[in-house]
């Protein structure tokens, strides 16, 4: 009867003492599903800010021969701009008040000999009120849904707010203060200008570090590629010697360069 007693015992201590190691075991894997869950969150969190920046378009990530202007080119040995633009370019002109693009109209104009630099010319002469002709296969014709405004110049400290399509964007910009007579002939300057939607970061549509007696100069916003988005042009010359267009659509990484020198 001892044995049996004694048997019962030791049968009751070890199931104890088997739920005692369970117990520790389910006390040990919580916190490692606590811990897991709050790697999760912590992650999400990280991965929220580097959505801010969506996009860049700064000065080195331009693409350049996409854009002309109705203004006189040089004629070069390889560069005849003639033989450029094409039938297949489109133009933004303004008329009646909007903005529309269309299939470019225009005939050439040309100078045998250009007094400053001794070179022939052709000049681009557009049958519309044109800002710049282009060859960028996103921007689609016909009315473009535009924004107007009245300065030109973006000031440094001095944002520039607008609504389109109901969302709130802002330009605001730092760097050079344009045409103030200690900086005028400073090459060396720096403008950043930053697109802003609702309050959040969208990119660097400016960031130029050459202005020779110039300015960044905004010329239109308007939807050109017809996504609902704004898009943007600018006049933006880092000499007094040169012309230059910049185009920087809303979903495109990179900004649409034309320029053209005319220095003697």
């Amino acid at each position: 009867m001892k044995k049996y007693g004694y048997l019962l015992l030791f049968l009751t201590t070890a199931f104890a003492c088997q739920n005692t190691s369970n117990d520790k075991q389910q006390q040990v894997e919580i916190p490692e599903q606590q811990d897991s869950i709050g790697e999760h969150i912590q992650t999400d969190s990280l991965s929220a800010s580097p959505k801010e920046i969506i996009t860049t378009a700064e000065v080195d990530s331009i693409i350049d021969g996409r854009i002309l202007m109705p203004t006189t080119y040089r004629v070069w040995e390889n560069e005849v701009v003639s033989k450029v633009i094409n039938k297949n370019w489109l133009e933004l002109h303004h008329k009646n008040g909007s903005y529309h693009v269309q299939s470019v109209s225009y005939h050439i104009e040309n100078e045998d000999e250009e007094p400053c630099s001794g070179l022939p010319t052709e000049t681009i002469v557009p049958k519309e009120d044109v800002l710049v002709f282009f060859d960028i296969p996103s921007i689609q014709k016909g009315a473009v849904d535009s924004v107007a405004f009245k300065n030109k110049i973006i000031e440094p400290g001095k944002p520039f707010e607008f609504t389109y399509k109901n969302q709130k964007y802002k330009l605001q910009a730092t760097g050079i203060l344009f045409h103030k007579d200690q900086e005028r002939n400073n090459p060396n300057a720096r403008y950043t200008l930053k697109l802003y939607k609702d309050g959040t970061y969208l990119r660097t549509i400016i960031d130029q570090t050459a202005y020779n007696d110039t300015s960044t100069e905004l010329e239109f916003i308007g939807d050109l590629d017809k996504d609902g988005l704004p898009d943007f042009i600018f006049s933006s010359p880092r000499d007094y010697e040169e012309r230059r267009m910049i185009i920087i659509l809303s979903a495109s990484p990179y900004a649409y360069d034309g320029n053209v020198q005319f220095d003697c």
